[in-house]
């Protein structure tokens, strides 16, 4: 193995060690540093759930070691672990579902990715929030208790898919919380339920959701249809006093959580990645029904966006881009060492030591390296949490 490649290797090891226990469990995952981290090829490789799961941490392995390159375009590690979710998600439809009712979901449904999924901008370890929109029952030919099963069936059994696990990990947790009604709502909704359900809708935190939706599976015009019903909804021309308030509350509710006694968390603490994402969102939803170039689902694509029309100058675009790129590697870099869906900096000296070295910062001690680490980190977090404080600075006691 070439000098470069082991040093790579070391890299990984050295922090993931879900990765050197699946590495150990299938050394032919060595050959990946044996050439350039090229995409994977599919068409050989997947046939079945279990070859998607190796594939899944075959790219994730791929992933890994671009970015400990410390490459200057964070952004695009993002995108592609969340292209790797869309397209584990679409080829376990694709093998989990009859050729028939395939069809039927190609022709006549449509699936959302939220959250960070529909930013592009998916977590290491994450959970994709998905919403499923099907064509109301009276386009479709067939009987509608037939179409409504295949449909309920084929989400059940994909979401069964993708989560089960193995002693090679498991595809994705699936979220389905965000959808019409919550847990308690159906799977699935016709587009005109859908479209009655948010013109009813009064609950602020649906809009923010939605701003980050993007069509990741099926019929892209019933998808494109539902976006183009439900702009007056996410991007209101004018707000009352009402939206206000429910803002306030949003940003009051993250007060509460970050309050919580425990270690700081990368997501919802003070200073951390829901700061700025509150901020850029803010900032969207009240700006977007003028300036409809803002109505794009990346949070840095925004941020670009608003820099543009003179809505934020371009230094403190730079600032709260170059923050929110830290805070998310700094996530991932977290979310590596086991896989687990955790967002909480560890005290322990060593591990953040060990993080930071991941993070390429570099020192002639360790005691440096931690110390320019956490000087970063506090920089970072004070940036993060004088925006947050921008927007709706009065806040309700």
């Amino acid at each position: 193995m070439p000098e470069q490649a082991i040093k790579e290797l070391i890299n990984v090891i050295s922090l993931s060690r879900f990765l050197f226990h699946l590495i150990c469990r299938h050394p032919e995952m060595l050959g990946q540093f044996c050439s350039p981290t090229g995409k994977t090829s599919v068409n050989q490789t997947v046939s079945c759930i279990d070859d998607l799961r190796i594939y899944k941490y075959h790219e994730l392995l791929r992933l890994t070691r671009i970015d400990m390159q410390n490459l200057p375009d964070y952004g695009q590690v993002l995108a592609d672990l969340s292209y790797l979710a869309e397209f584990v998600f679409n080829k376990t439809v694709e093998l989990s579902l009859s050729p028939s009712n395939r069809e039927v979901f190609e022709r006549y449904f449509c699936t959302y990715g939220l959250g960070k999924l529909g930013a592009s901008e998916l977590n290491y370890s994450s959970d994709i929030d998905l919403v499923f929109l099907c064509a109301n029952p009276a386009d479709v030919p067939m009987a509608v208790h037939e179409y409504q099963q295949i449909l309920q069936d084929g989400i059940r059994l994909t979401s069964s898919q993708l989560e089960h696990r193995t002693i090679d990990g498991f595809l994705y947790r699936v979220d389905l919380k965000l959808r019409p009604w919550g847990s308690s709502g159906p799977l699935v909704m016709s587009i005109d339920e859908t479209e009655n359900y948010y013109a009813a809708s009064t609950e602020t935190w649906e809009r923010f959701a939605w701003l980050r939706a993007r069509i990741i599976s099926g019929n892209r015009t019933l998808g494109n249809d539902l976006l183009s019903r439900l702009q007056p909804f996410i991007y209101k021309r004018s707000l009352s006093s009402d939206d206000l308030d429910r803002f306030v509350e949003i940003k009051n509710e993250m007060y509460r959580v970050r309050r919580k006694k425990g270690h700081w968390n990368v997501k919802l603490g003070e200073g951390g990645i829901r700061d700025i994402e509150f901020f850029v969102q803010m900032l969207q939803m009240v700006n977007a029904a003028t300036h409809p170039a803002l109505k794009v689902t990346g949070t840095m694509n925004v941020l670009a966006e608003l820099r543009k029309y003179g809505l934020i100058p371009e230094p403190e675009e730079q600032d709260v881009h170059e923050c929110y790129m830290f805070l998310r590697k700094l996530e991932n870099h977290l979310q590596m060492i086991d896989e687990h869906q955790t967002h909480e900096l560890p005290d322990d000296p060593r591990l953040k030591t060990i993080i930071a070295r991941s993070l390429n910062i570099s020192g002639q001690s360790d005691a440096e390296i931690l110390d320019t680490f956490e000087t970063r980190l506090f920089n970072c977090r004070t940036i993060a949490r004088g925006f947050f404080e921008r927007i709706l600075p009065q806040q309700h006691t």
